[in-house]
C-alpha cells in the first residue's frame, strides 16, 4: 500500500471540514496540474477505443459549439439530436415522464469519423441551419433565443470528459452575468452517440434554481397543470434504454477492480452502514464534492451527512442504474428511494469517483438536487447551505 502519511500542506487541504468556494474551478483544477500533487493521483484517461476517441472529439467540438454558437432556435440540435432526446433527471419529480421520447430505431446509419461529423454539420448549417436562424431573427425572441438576448455572455466549458463505449460522461461549467455580476454553475451530462455521431440520448444533471434560463423554466412550470406526475420507476426506464444501447466494453484489470469496489463496498456504505469506519475510502484524503451546491467536505462530515439522511428516511435505499469505468475513475448513475407520508419518493443522482492505485476512493463528485433528497433540510443545515 502507498504511504498514507500527509505533509502539512496536504493535511491543511484535506482536513478542512467543509470548503465553500464560489469558483467552480476548485472542483476540477485539483484533478490535474498544477495542483494534482495534493492528491498524488492524476486522473488517468485509460485506453480509448476508436469510437471513444471519436466521441471525445465530437463532444469537444460539434456538441460544445452547438451550445456556444448555435443556441438560437437550438438549430444545431436539429442535426445533432435525434428528436426529443433530452432527459433532466433532477427535474423528474416535477415533470414526470413527458420530458423524454426515445428516437425510433434506424439501422441505416453508418459510421462517421469526427471530421466527417463536423463536415456533415457544416453542410447542414449551410443548407438549412442558417436559413432557420435568419427566419427566427425576424420575429420576437422566444425560448433559447430569448436566453441568448438576455444573457449574451453565456458560455460553457468542459471540466472533465469520460468516454465509455458509445457513452460519454461530461462535466461542464457554465458562466454568465446578471446586472454586471458574474454567475456560474456546473452540470453533468451522459451522452449516447449513434454510429453516425448523432446523439441518441442526452441525460443532463442540471440544477434549475441556479441555471441561466431557470427563471423561464420556473415560469413555465407555474403555468403547467399541477397534477402529480408519475415519477416512481421513470429513471429505471431511462437507464434500461441506456443499457439496451450500450456497446460491449472491455475493461482493464484496474478498471474491473474499481468497478467491483464501487458496485459493492461503496454502494453498501449507503444501504448497510453510516459510512463511517469503512475501508473503501481513504481515511485522510477522501472528500465529497457537490459542484451544484458549491461545497466540499471530508470523510467525517460525509458520514454525518449520511447519518442525517438515514435518520430522516430510515427505509432509504440506493440502487445503481448505470456505471462507466475508465482509467482510475468510475461514473455512477443511481437512484435513492424512500417513503414520506406514505408516498414513494425517488431522487436520481450522478457520482464520479476517483480511486487511487490501491483501490481506495479519494473523491466523490456528486450531482444531486438539494430539494429532492432524503433529509434535505437537515443535510443542508449541516452543510451551512
Amino acid at each position: 500500500m502507498s504511504d498514507l502519511s500527509l505533509t502539512d500542506k496536504e493535511r491543511g487541504a484535506f482536513y478542512r471540514e467543509i470548503t465553500r468556494n464560489m469558483a467552480l474551478d476548485y472542483f476540477f483544477v485539483f484533478d490535474s496540474a498544477p495542483l494534482h500533487f495534493l492528491y498524488r493521483d492524476k486522473v488517468l484517461p485509460g485506453e480509448l477505443t476508436d469510437i471513444e476517441k471519436r466521441n471525445k472529439i465530437v463532444t469537444e467540438t460539434v456538441w460544445t459549439s452547438a451550445y456556444h454558437e448555435y443556441l438560437i432556435c437550438n438549430v444545431a440540435y436539429l442535426f445533432l439530436y435525434r428528436g426529443a432526446v433530452l432527459q433532466m433527471p433532477l427535474q423528474v419529480h416535477e415533470v414526470g415522464t413527458g420530458i423524454f421520447a426515445a428516437p425510433p430505431e434506424d439501422d441505416s446509419r453508418v459510421y462517421v469519423s469526427a471530421e466527417g461529423v463536423e463536415a456533415n454539420f457544416n453542410a447542414f448549417m449551410k443548407d438549412k441551419g442558417w436559413r432557420i436562424i435568419e427566419k427566427a431573427r425576424q420575429s420576437d425572441p422566444r425560448g433559447s433565443w430569448q436566453t441568448v438576448v438576455s444573457l449574451p455572455d453565456r458560455t460553457m466549458r468542459i471540466a472533465s470528459l469520460i468516454p465509455s463505449g458509445n457513452h460519454a460522461v461530461v462535466e461542464l461549467i457554465v458562466t454568465w452575468s446578471e446586472d454586471g455580476v458574474l454567475k456560474q454553475t456546473a452540470f453533468a451530462a451522459v451522452l449516447i452517440y449513434d454510429v453516425d455521431g448523432t446523439v441518441l440520448m442526452d441525460r443532463s444533471y442540471i440544477e434549475m434554481s441556479a441555471w441561466p434560463s431557470g427563471r423561464r423554466y420556473s415560469y413555465e412550470r407555474s403555468r403547467a397543470p399541477q397534477d402529480r406526475p408519475q415519477t416512481s420507476g421513470v429513471m429505471d426506464e431511462f437507464y434500461r434504454y441506456s443499457k439496451d444501447h450500450q456497446l460491449d466494453i472491455t475493461l482493464s484489470r484496474p478498471e474491473q477492480r474499481n468497478l467491483s469496489i464501487v458496485e459493492g463496498a461503496w454502494l453498501d456504505t449507503w444501504n448497510t452502514s453510516t459510512g463511517s469506519g469503512t475501508e473503501v475510502f481513504h481515511p485522510e484524503r477522501f472528500r465529497t464534492q457537490l459542484p451544484l451546491q458549491k461545497c466540499s467536505f471530508n470523510l467525517d462530515v460525509s458520514a454525518a451527512v449520511l447519518t442525517l439522511a438515514k435518520e430522516a428516511a430510515p427505509d432509504s435505499e440506493m440502487r445503481i442504474g448505470q456505471t462507466y469505468a475508465k482509467g482510475n475513475q468510475v461514473a455512477v448513475e443511481g437512484i435513492v428511494s424512500w417513503h414520506r407520508d406514505g408516498i414513494t419518493r425517488e431522487s436520481p443522482f450522478l457520482s464520479i469517483l476517483l480511486l487511487d492505485e490501491d483501490g481506495l476512493i479519494i473523491r466523490e463528485r456528486r450531482y444531486m438536487t438539494r430539494e429532492n433528497w432524503p433529509g434535505a433540510d437537515e443535510v443542508m443545515t449541516r452543510l451551512g447551505l
